[in-house]
């Protein structure tokens, strides 16, 4: 299994020209976790009309998006668990942000799955992954876009940071 990970895409419009560009990822992908801030919902709209896409809303999206998408959600896929969640507040506080949402559920998860701060994540804490793509959309607060790629094969996880430009 392939999940191609975006969060912050910053969109103004429907994200066309953006989603084009990674065609490619999204034809090799089985699915697309997005964790917030398409910022409009034709940018929701057209990523859905190509992959199925597991997302939730970001502090910068519509109303209309907020209405339709949950602020967090934990998805199964072959075999583990997975937490999306936006985030919330600084770099380097938005991994103890990440993990108090889930709190209930905190044993039962395998990966953690965020963004907000446009900086990607990629790191294992005791049995825990934390993944934040970075930002595919947005270059305020990092000097390079970049996604994510999570691999799933024979009970094992692979995940990287892909970079843009």
């Amino acid at each position: 299994m392939r999940i191609l990970v975006l969060s912050d895409t910053h969109l103004t419009n429907s994200g066309e020209t953006l989603f084009k560009e990674l065609e490619d990822e999204i034809a090799k992908s089985d699915c697309c976790f997005h964790t917030g801030d398409f910022t409009v919902y034709p940018a929701y709209n057209q990523l859905t009309k190509k992959i199925k896409t597991y997302a939730v809303a970001g502090n910068m999206d519509d109303q209309q998006i907020t209405n339709k998408l949950p602020k967090k959600i934990i998805v199964k896929l072959a075999g583990f668990t997975f937490a999306l969640i936006h985030g919330r507040g600084i770099s380097g506080t938005i991994e103890q942000y990440v993990t108090s949402q889930f709190q209930d559920d905190f044993d039962k998860i395998n990966i953690f799955v965020f963004g907000h701060s446009h900086q990607p994540v990629n790191h294992q804490l005791n049995d825990k992954i934390y993944f934040n793509p970075g930002s595919v959309g947005d270059t305020i607060t990092t000097s390079k876009k970049s996604y994510g790629i999570i691999e799933i094969e024979d009970s094992r996880i692979r995940r990287r940071i892909q970079y843009i430009g």
